[in-house]
């Protein structure tokens, strides 16, 4: 490991950043029943999360999103690994504070993967991990989850992608640089390498007025902070990626792409426009067409989720799971009215009579939709348009698939628990920006 000034910077083993905590993030994407909804979506089968399953988050920051899991699904197993000691105490105080026994977290590097023993998994999430790690790290992820992940099991993957990220590499080179090159404080270290940038902009370098996002972006990472900052974007790994590289990678594992985390990002009429749809549709593979999407939208990030040796549902399967899926709305009815769906090339609104007697009827509580075709004002709702209305509104966060109420019911307790110890820290600087659900089986943005 390098140090300065007593303080390791740079982890020698991962060439990632830990002078300073990843900051406090949640992320809903990493919900396993939003996941099973995202291969329902595309007509494939997906583990079921009603029964006990296993969950596996490799890198998982301060572990909030992990713990929130835990808490939220007393039936399953989780289990998580970090680098940063830091990060696997903060897990460890947030599950002690909700009286979590479910949870496992060891502090360890990925090349350590190996040496312990592992259940096998039905989900593996690496959420901010595969574009900043070396390839000898990858290389330990790829045979950790090749070992360990069961048939028919979901693999969690983000990553920068190269379609919206290419034209900043030369400014992250520029600041790498100025940062290794400098001495003193993270922030001071990160604030020399901003200078520099803004020294190049504010002298009308040409290079940004080539490419005008460049200034969009760098103002926007520097409202995240400097520990944000130094984590993102100077580390000694930074890679950027198409689509159809990861895929080829794992594919050689038998792990093939089955959609999104981020759900918009499925509903392929409501983000590519018109003019571009006929080559979409001609693309001949599903790596070729993904690549190109992300170019057609300008994609920066991707939440993947593959699945090992997949099974396409019959007409019947479909509509078993559609009718089973349990919807649970995370609004009022009056901001579900004016709910509002907006993407790249359109607005959707959801105020048919279909919407607004789901809407209606979702008022009461969660239910499924075979559940809402019982309703005598939907007797004559149809399966596949109910689903994808409703899919939709989870895209737009306004619902979620919930979990039965059993399982809700033992989960109470924990959640509530955790949910004490995030209120202690309100107005503090370990703040949490979200809260646990049970019905839901996770967390929520809050």
């Amino acid at each position: 490991m390098f140090a300065v000034m007593g303080k390791t910077l740079l982890d020698h083993a991962t060439g990632y950043r830990t002078e300073a905590p990843y900051p406090i993030r949640f992320h809903r994407e990493l919900n396993p029943r939003r996941m099973v909804l995202a291969l329902a979506a595309q007509g494939l089968s997906a583990p079921s999360c009603d029964q006990p399953y296993t969950y596996m988050e490799l890198g998982f920051g301060q572990g909030v999103s992990l713990v929130m899991l835990a808490a939220a699904n007393p039936h399953a197993q989780f289990y998580g690994v970090d680098l940063m000691p830091e990060h696997v105490a903060h897990a460890r105080g947030l599950a002690e504070a909700a009286g979590l026994s479910n949870l496992h977290v060891r502090q360890l590097t990925f090349a350590e993967l190996e040496q312990h023993d592992w259940p096998v998994f039905d989900f593996i999430v690496a959420h901010g991990v595969w574009s900043w790690v070396a390839a000898p790290v990858r290389d330990n992820i790829r045979r950790f989850i090749d070992a360990r992940l069961k048939p028919r099991g979901l693999l969690y993957l983000s990553y920068n992608t190269r379609s919206g990220w290419a034209s900043m590499e030369p400014i992250r080179a520029i600041m790498k640089r100025v940062f290794d090159e400098t001495s003193g404080a993270l922030e001071e270290r990160v604030t020399a390498a901003m200078a520099r940038v803004h020294g190049i902009e504010n002298a009308k370098g040409l290079f940004f007025r080539a490419n005008p996002t460049v200034p969009v972006r760098l103002k926007q990472m520097e409202s995240e902070g400097a520990a944000y900052l130094a984590h993102e974007f100077l580390n000694a790994e930074w890679k950027i990626y198409d689509f159809a590289d990861v895929a080829d990678d794992w594919g050689s594992l038998g792990l093939v792409f089955a959609a999104s985390a981020n759900l918009q990002d499925n509903a392929v009429g409501l983000t590519i426009r018109d003019e571009a749809r006929a080559l979409y549709n001609a693309a001949g593979s599903i790596s070729e067409r993904e690549t190109l999407k992300d170019y057609l939208l300008n994609k920066q990030f991707r939440r993947d989720i593959f699945v090992r040796d997949p099974v396409v549902l019959d007409e019947g399967g479909q509509r078993e799971i559609q009718l089973q899926t349990r919807f649970m709305a995370l609004m009022s009815v009056a901001q579900l009215l004016e709910a509002k769906l907006t993407t790249e090339i359109m607005t959707v609104t959801f105020t048919t009579p279909l919407h607004q007697a789901l809407v209606g009827a979702l008022a009461i509580g969660p239910q499924t939709i075979g559940q809402l075709q019982a309703d005598p004002t939907l007797t004559s709702l149809n399966t596949n348009a109910a689903f994808g209305t409703l899919f939709l509104l989870c895209a737009m966060k306004a619902l979620a698939p919930a979990a039965p109420d059993v399982l809700a019911d033992a989960a109470v307790e924990t959640t509530e628990r955790l949910n004490a110890e995030i209120a202690r820290r309100v107005g503090t600087p370990g703040a949490i920006p979200a809260r646990a659900l049970a019905l839901i089986g996770g967390g929520i943005a809050a």
